[in-house]
């Protein structure tokens, strides 16, 4: 009898560890995709309407994962693994949003960063842009009439020169009235009429339901990327610099396994992201012997460094792009 009651307490434990979920998330090393090739089956950067290379080596952008839902045994599994930290879930999960709405935004910034990846790169290469769609908003105004990368000339007839032109053009129109657009599509040119919806932040003003920027200029230029499980803004500088090696006349990585992680502008500036250690050693895992660090994480980035990994400094797509030749030559090039 002592014995059973003794094992009480023992098996109530037992039952709490296995059932209840604690507070916090497990962060490690994620997947990793090569921009010049296939992530589960398909080619992550796809270009029609343009010569493109055939890379050698790879360009690896590099994630973090988010174990979710622990329970105390998996979250004591996961920190005596040594290679993941345990953090409160409110510092990846904000209280004031689901999961689902977090889960969305974090998809949404990969979106952006495939947008201005693209248009790091065209203006690295100096292949013309215009104003146009980076995205559609699904269930809105324009979803089913335009199309990422259209290039928008006019609005009601009235030509388009600038990006701003467009929402300019558009506000001026009440919600429910119809404008008709002139675009350029896959070398033809349309007009598209769109009934418009209500800005969020003003009801009096009309929108089209679209994120728009520049876009290629040459409307047969089609640049698409199926990275589908993916999020936020990390992976743009891989995108990029895999976009200028396919586009581009240099073979980049020059056989070699680079891999890298990087928030990238529109003007190819390089900015800092989140868990960068946890991504050196996912990549190191992978096989890269060169990582490229943006300037920013290069500190943190040094306390943790696998064996075998060269950490590159950069704080542009110019930057890595002059390391990574330097890289090829077997030259120093410029460390954390």
């Amino acid at each position: 009898m002592i014995v059973l009651v003794a094992l009480v307490p023992f098996l109530v434990l037992i039952l709490v560890g296995m059932t209840v979920t604690v507070p916090f998330v497990a962060v490690g090393p994620g997947a990793t995709a090569d921009t010049l090739g296939k992530y589960e089956g398909k080619p992550v950067i796809t270009v029609s309407g343009h010569a493109v290379r055939k890379p050698s080596g790879e360009l690896m952008l590099t994630t973090v994962s988010l174990n979710d839902g622990l329970n105390l045994f998996e979250a004591l599994g996961f920190w005596l693994s040594g290679d993941h930290q345990i953090a409160p879930r409110e510092e990846y999960f904000p209280p004031t949003q689901t999961r689902k709405q977090t889960d969305e935004a974090s998809r949404e910034q990969f979106v952006g960063s495939e947008a201005s990846a693209t248009v790091a790169a065209l203006q690295y290469l100096s292949i013309p842009t215009a104003p146009g769609v980076d995205s559609v908003q699904v269930k809105g105004p324009s979803d089913g009439k335009l199309q990422p990368q259209d290039v928008i000339t006019a609005v009601d007839g009235k030509r388009i020169t600038a990006v701003a032109d467009i929402a300019a053009d558009v506000s001026a129109h009440a919600p429910g009235s119809t404008v008709t657009l002139t675009v350029a599509r896959e070398g033809a040119t349309i007009r598209v009429p769109i009934v418009l919806g209500a800005r969020s932040d003003d009801r009096s003003k009309g929108m089209l339901g679209i994120e728009v920027g520049p876009v290629p200029a040459d409307s047969k230029l089609d640049i698409g990327f199926d990275v589908q499980d993916i999020g936020g803004p990390s992976a743009g500088l891989m995108l990029a610099l895999g976009l200028v090696d396919m586009l581009g006349p240099t073979d980049l990585a020059g056989g070699k396994t680079i891999a890298g992680t990087g928030e990238i502008s529109e003007d190819g500036t390089v900015s800092p992201i989140g868990g960068i250690t946890h991504k050196l050693l996912g990549a190191r895992r992978k096989g890269a012997t060169v990582f490229l660090v943006p300037d920013q994480n290069c500190a943190e980035a040094k306390t943790d460094v696998p064996k075998g990994l060269e950490l590159v400094r950069v704080k542009s797509l110019t930057d890595a792009v002059s390391s990574l030749a330097l890289v090829r030559a077997g030259k120093p090039a410029p460390a954390c």
